[in-house]
């Protein structure tokens, strides 16, 4: 971060402080452990926690001075304000004033952190690029991403999550995009926002921030994104299935790397992604067509995303005894892992294909109608093996009647019942395992159970 004085922070929030001197902070943080020596501690407050607690720790840390909402005893400035995090806000916002940087905002109800990191790697290979750290993209961690950038960076790249409306609309007025991409318009968070349609609305507020010159880039394969309304700025559709300005065709895997034809307004440039799954190629394509929009070829972005990995416990593949095991457990929703389940065959190696699932969160009164989609999905995907845990087992084994299932509370059977599949020779090499379900089931747990048995 740039140093700020505590006199524009304080004019920058709306705040109230009595100081004599004026303080120079080199950096703001609301978390007490990570507390730097001259940063501002921003005491914000949830259901479990309040940040004014913490104030006197702050100052032992290092703290200079501290935003709060209400009076606090310590030995250095508090500026006080109603909100704290809107006050975190308004500082990011106006820090992003002063950075002279380009920024290519990314969400969608699926491939959201693929899609950045694809784009960071692509635009790297020519750029000074920062980006979003772990899952730091909601309302806190936007904005403490743009408060660690400084003019050290050419473009940074910020992926916006939201599960309610208006959520991106703060985000993107505090971000101010010159790129916006969308990834596409599924099902997570239906259970918030009732509808695929206010799921659109929730994804399209991106563009209140967007530059009024900026490139908006969007999937085409998705029939709600190639339909939307989105007013006059440029857009630019990427697809396989679609007529789409940046194309891919001959998409063909071969062990873990998928080779495609990216066709841009009728050239055609050769390359491959080192992860599979036509998703994975439509997020290729959206990083690619960002790297365009940049200066960089379909060439040198194919030669950039050689070197893409992916995140932990999103699509990692690892073989254990000749089994492969795909972890995508970071979170999951209906087309999540439809598109998972799609991909699953591609794993094999003249084995059955497996599915280790449990429950998709967040999916309010459509969840046990999902659910036996689900199970649905199995069959349709010629899933020979199924395991499912969760509030609706039932539902799901309606879609799937030759399913396995365990209730929400049966983990230890659960586990058991991996051990016995394996032992039994009924889970063996050449047969690929999808390990799915939404972050709060812990698939992890049942990983190392895998893992441990096929050892």
């Amino acid at each position: 971060m740039k140093p700020l004085s505590l006199k524009e922070i304080i004019k920058a929030v709306g705040a109230t402080c009595d100081i004599v001197n004026d303080i120079t902070v080199m950096g703001v943080s609301s978390d007490t452990r990570t507390i730097g020596r001259g940063d501002l501690f921003v005491a914000l407050s949830g259901e479990n926690f309040d940040g004014h607690n913490y104030v006197k720790t702050a100052e032992e840390n290092g703290a200079v001075a501290a935003v709060c909402s209400k009076p606090v005893e310590c030995g250095i400035p508090v500026l006080l304000v109603d909100d704290t995090l809107l006050a975190l806000h308004r500082l990011a916002a106006y820090y992003r004033t002063l950075l002279n940087i380009k920024v290519v905002a990314v969400t969608g109800s699926n491939g959201k952190t693929t899609t950045r990191d694809m784009t960071k790697a692509v635009l790297s290979s020519k750029y000074r690029v920062y980006s979003t750290e772990k899952n730091y993209n909601n309302e806190i961690g936007l904005p403490k991403t743009i408060l660690q950038m400084d003019d050290e960076y050419d473009i940074a790249v910020l992926e916006m999550g939201m599960n309610h409306l208006g959520e991106i609309s703060r985000l993107t007025n505090i971000a101010k995009p010159d790129v916006a991409m969308i990834s596409n318009i599924g099902k997570a968070h239906i259970g918030n926002l009732g509808s695929q349609e206010n799921i659109l609305k929730a994804k399209l507020e991106i563009l209140e921030g967007l530059n009024p010159d900026g490139l908006l880039i969007l999937n085409g394969d998705d029939k709600y994104l190639r339909s939307a309304e989105t007013g006059a700025f440029k857009k630019a559709f990427v697809g396989i299935n679609s007529d789409a300005e940046l194309s891919a065709e001959g998409i063909e895997v071969k062990g873990e790397n998928t080779y495609y034809t990216a066709v841009y307004r009728g050239e055609k440039t050769e390359g491959s992604i080192p992860v599979i799954g036509n998703y994975n190629v439509l997020n290729s394509l959206e990083a690619m067509r960002c790297g365009l929009h940049f200066g960089i070829t379909p060439k040198e972005a194919f030669a950039a995303l050689a070197g893409y990995k992916s995140v932990g416990m999103r699509c990692e593949t690892e073989v254990i005894g000749g089994v492969t095991l795909v972890k995508d457990y970071y979170n999951a929703s209906p087309d999540s892992s439809r598109v998972a389940l799609e991909a699953l065959g591609d794993y094999t190696k003249g084995g059955k294909k497996v599915a280790l699932l449990g429950e998709m969160l967040e999916l309010g009164d459509y969840s046990a109608r999902e659910h036996k989609a689900l199970g649905e999905m199995c069959v349709k995907n010629g899933v020979e093996l199924a395991m499912f845990i969760g509030d609706d087992c039932n539902a799901f084994k309606e879609g799937m009647p030759e399913g396995v299932i365990f209730k929400k509370d049966e983990r230890e059977q659960y586990a058991e019942k991996i051990k016995a599949l394996i032992s039994d020779g009924k889970i063996a090499s050449g047969d690929a395992v999808l390990i799915k379900a939404s972050r709060g089931t812990k698939m992890e747990d049942f990983y190392e159970v895998i893992k441990s048995a096929l050892s």
